[in-house]
């Protein structure tokens, strides 16, 4: 009786949305992977390379280039790609209209457990029309038996997860990083510096944990720069039944925590690289985006907030690190047929710039290149620009590693109405700041630091999200990413997966204006 009513009642609910007849789909010969083309057609979104590509469908670029002649010059989101259906461990399928997960998996003679087990971000969200989906081919294909209704009804319910949660007393974490500490040392450079006060910074927050009732069962181990030590690391008994991961520093270091955590579906953590290789396993979240995906979300809000401003770009001759941030928004600006100038390279920024400007309009000055020096070359002209003339609206754009001067710069920057971008940002007139920098200080007796982002700060947010998550949510943390709200010291957290079988990147994004009447103003680009 109990399980009839399942079956109505999952009937109901998806009646409209899947109303496939008995199709008569006829059983797919043992050849069901050959017979289909040599390639499929992938749409580009927002922040995707032809490299980020080629790593997530274990191609190489030179066979995307071959299939797509220009692609090597570029290319743009929305546009589509042929890419090379390779024989290998999985089949990738392009969602068709009124297809459904059960249509699918009578085409390819496969469970729709199988499917969703190699797509774990597979839900009624994401199974649309154009999205790509794995076939794992090594599984065993056969006819489905038993009544078609109800395998159509249960095989499309699996889009409509229940999932079960198991809760933790416990959490119990693994911090696994470079530290370079040995007894009765110091550590030996300026990066295993950065790794002792990441984890200050992580005590602090079991610390401000505790007080809210959360126990945490902590072990920390120093594996070194390389990847000989990782290997007794998780021999460790210890290590087994962690509910969380945290650390890895290099790519070989993150590919051989990947594997030892997704074997064991251990929660991880990447806190430091922004490697713009797509992540393997879906329990892996990176915190820091990669630069393909940070660039295409900045641009697209600059060109939204400054669509009517005179935007001018300087360039100061060989000084030029930021040219690629610089190139993906002039793309967008040409794409949405918004117009800029460029400027620089003579020995007279002011004379360049004046000649540039706008009275009738907000003047964005954006440099391309982001050091102290070309900085302070740049605000000194301005500063006379605008004492020539008060009237003049400018406001200065630039980088992350603007944050490591505004304390000298403050006052400049107030001045220029100055604005950057950033994963990471404390600012410095907000209480929870003042008061995490008061505590480090008690506890530790130094200050933290003068890097960007503060590896302490970074400690301490990571510490208090995940762990917090874990808590609330248990083993169901993965379905409630986005759910907890946490107000962070120097970064927020919004997880985006970047296709359906892959891992999360943190996507929150903050633009940072100081305005001219002296208050910071922090806005998150989501």
């Amino acid at each position: 009786m109990m399980l009839r009513r399942v079956l109505i009642a999952f009937l109901l609910v998806s009646i409209h949305l899947y109303n496939v007849k008995s199709e008569g789909l006829s059983p797919a010969s043992t050849s069901v992977f050959a017979e289909e083309e040599d390639y499929f057609l992938h749409t580009v979104e927002r922040g995707q390379t032809v490299y980020s590509i080629s790593k997530m469908y274990n191609v190489t670029v030179e066979e995307i280039y071959m299939l797509n002649p220009g692609s090597e010059e570029g290319i743009k989101a929305g546009a589509q790609l042929k890419i090379p259906q390779k024989s290998g461990s999985y089949f990738y399928h392009t969602i068709q209209p009124q297809e459904t997960l059960y249509s699918v998996s009578r085409k390819y003679q496969m469970k729709g457990e199988d499917i969703v087990s190699a797509n774990p971000g597979l839900s009624i969200e994401t199974f649309t029309i154009g999205k790509i989906i794995r076939i794992p081919t090594n599984k065993v294909t056969s006819p489905m038996e038993g009544d078609d209704n109800y395998n159509q009804i249960m095989t499309n319910s699996l889009l409509y997860p229940t999932l079960k949660t198991d809760r933790f007393k416990t959490i119990r974490v693994a911090l696994l990083l470079p530290i370079g500490l040995k007894e009765g040392t110091t550590p030996k450079n300026a990066e295993n510096n950065r790794m002792v006060e990441y984890c200050e910074g992580f005590l602090l927050a079991l610390d401000a944990l505790k007080k809210k009732g959360i126990s945490v069962d902590l072990q920390i181990h120093d594996i070194g720069s390389g990847v000989d030590l990782l290997s007794n690391v998780f021999k460790m008994p210890s290590m087994q039944d962690v509910h969380i991961i945290i650390g890895g520093l290099s790519n070989k270091q993150i590919g051989l925590i990947s594997d030892f955590s997704s074997e064991r579906n251990i929660l991880y953590v990447i806190p430091f690289s922004k490697n713009d290789d797509p992540l393997v396993y879906h329990n892996v979240y990176q915190i820091n985006m990669p630069s393909s995906y940070l660039y295409s979300k900045v641009s697209n809000a600059f060109c939204n907030k400054y669509k009517d401003a005179n935007i001018i770009f300087y360039q100061f001759g060989s000084a030029n690190n930021r040219s690629d941030f610089v190139e993906t928004v002039k793309k967008d600006l040409n794409a949405k047929r918004i117009l800029y100038k460029e400027v620089g390279t003579s020995k007279n920024i002011s004379a360049d710039i004046s000649k540039a400007l706008d009275d009738r309009k907000n003047n964005v000055i954006v440099p391309v290149d982001d050091g102290a020096e070309s900085l302070g070359n740049l605000i000194v002209p301005l500063k006379s620009i605008l004492d020539a003339k008060p009237q003049t609206s400018i406001s200065l754009f630039g980088y992350p590693t603007w944050q490591i001067y505004s304390k000298e710069r403050t006052e400049d920057f107030f001045r220029l109405n100055a604005i950057f971008f950033s994963i990471f940002y404390a600012n410095p007139t907000s209480p929870k700041v003042k008061s995490f920098y008061s505590n480090y200080q008690n506890w530790y007796s130094r200050e933290l630091i003068n890097t960007f982002p503060k590896f302490g700060m970074l400690g301490y947010d990571t510490g208090m999200y995940f762990i917090q998550l874990l808590y609330r949510y248990g083993s169901a943390y993965e379905a409630n990413i986005n759910k907890l709200v946490y107000d962070g010291i120097q970064t927020d957290f919004y997880f985006e997966r970047l296709n359906n079988w892959s891992g999360f990147i943190n996507a929150n994004v903050f633009l940072i204006e100081f305005s001219p009447d002296f208050n910071i103003v922090t806005k998150g680009i989501k």
